[in-house]
């Protein structure tokens, strides 16, 4: 036995009590000891018996009754060198806005289902989108997972409850002529070259950001992705790598990109001569006045400029990642290659994004064989 039974006569009478070592605490590491007391020896040995059994079951006994908000700041405290800083960022911004002001000073061994649904009303009548809920629920049901592999809760309440649906924005992309009018405005913007990288690989915003002179050979006309820039925590921005392995790739340059940066380049080199030690060491392909990260919401003004001076269909930032590959897929480039130049980390990825180009491609192969064989089209 991890402890001994000692025997106390008192005023009272006889009673019996144990100090009982339960091991290290599952979250802090700490040793834990119980003392635990009967009015017979052989009550008090049943009594240690079980709390030794709950110990070795990996069921913390007073784990229950930490409060939400305790275990949050733990779980948080765990994730934050193991998951991207706009990652945790989002963790803790949802943590702090959403989930504690409803649900923090309730203890973890009490939440009900009833209490998750509860939050998912209320962040719905506030406003909140279908995918902000989402993302909430998300939050919490990691954070109770946590608990759970802690030891601390026998049960995440979480899959208790269906699961809120995020809200999948409608794709929109320009057709080719509306791409041709944006490049055409763009001619001597000095994002001219970043308007035209977005359009011509695809690449995501943030890997736009994060893009170095090192990872750029224009003579053999490719370019690498090897990190990105997000916005971290404290308003700080910070260098990371891509979504996934995938997303660390080689992308093939067509000419109007390795143009572009030519020029690009020639124009940056003058502005540094002229600024000399002023202007910022990082190396970015596309800065600041003084040669700093270009700042995402400068990138955003300027974008909404560029489209309201083209004349085309508004459509978000991200959406020009889907109009390189819906333009690509129309002209029968092989599905394989886009995802490649995307990232995606599967085929399957790209050909279930991007449904509504690959049924054309069907109708596409079926002429193909009707031209193969010469045989005459069907009438419609």
């Amino acid at each position: 036995m991890r402890g001994s039974i000692q025997k106390h006569v008192g005023k009272t009478g006889t009673s019996w009590y144990a100090v009982v070592d339960l091991g290290p605490d599952p979250v802090t590491g700490k040793r834990r000891q119980r003392r635990i007391s009967a009015p017979t020896k052989r009550e008090l040995q049943a009594a240690v018996a079980a709390k030794l059994a709950e110990a070795d079951g990996g069921i913390a006994s007073d784990g229950g009754k930490m409060l939400l908000r305790d275990l949050c700041a733990r779980w948080l405290a765990a994730t934050e060198t193991n998951v991207k800083p706009s990652t945790f960022r989002r963790y803790k911004d949802t943590v702090r806005l959403h989930i504690l002001p409803l649900l923090g000073s309730k203890q973890i061994g009490k939440l009900t289902p009833l209490d998750v649904e509860r939050l998912f009303d209320d962040r719905r009548a506030a406003g909140l989108s279908p995918t902000t809920v989402f993302h909430i629920g998300g939050t919490l049901h990691r954070a109770l997972d946590q608990g759970e592999r802690w030891g601390l809760i026998n049960r995440n309440v979480c899959e208790l409850v269906t699961s809120p649906r995020r809200a999948t924005p409608e794709m929109q992309t320009w057709n080719a002529d509306q791409v041709a009018a944006v490049l055409r405005v763009a001619e001597g913007d000095d994002l001219d070259a970043l308007w035209r990288l977005a359009l011509l690989t695809g690449m995501r915003r943030g890997e736009l950001l994060g893009l170095m002179w090192q990872d750029i050979d224009l003579d053999a006309g490719t370019l690498a992705v090897r990190r990105t820039l997000s916005r971290g925590v404290g308003g700080t921005w910070e260098l990371g790598t891509p979504k996934s392995a995938a997303g660390k790739r080689s992308i093939a340059l067509p000419t109007l990109a390795i143009e572009a940066l030519r020029r690009h380049r020639i124009r940056q080199l003058e502005r540094q001569l002229s600024l000399g030690p002023i202007w910022g060491s990082g190396g970015f392909v596309f800065t600041n006045e003084t040669g700093g990260a270009l700042h995402v919401n400068t990138l955003v003004r300027r974008y909404e400029g560029l489209v309201k001076a083209a004349g085309v269909p508004r459509i978000r930032f991200h959406d020009l990642r889907h109009t390189s590959a819906t333009l690509l897929l129309s002209k029968g480039i092989h599905p394989k290659i886009v995802q490649e130049r995307l990232g995606h980390s599967s085929i399957s990825m790209t050909l279930d994004r991007y449904s509504h180009v690959t049924r054309d491609m069907q109708q596409q192969a079926a002429d193909a064989f009707d031209d193969l064989l010469r045989f005459p089209k069907a009438a419609v």
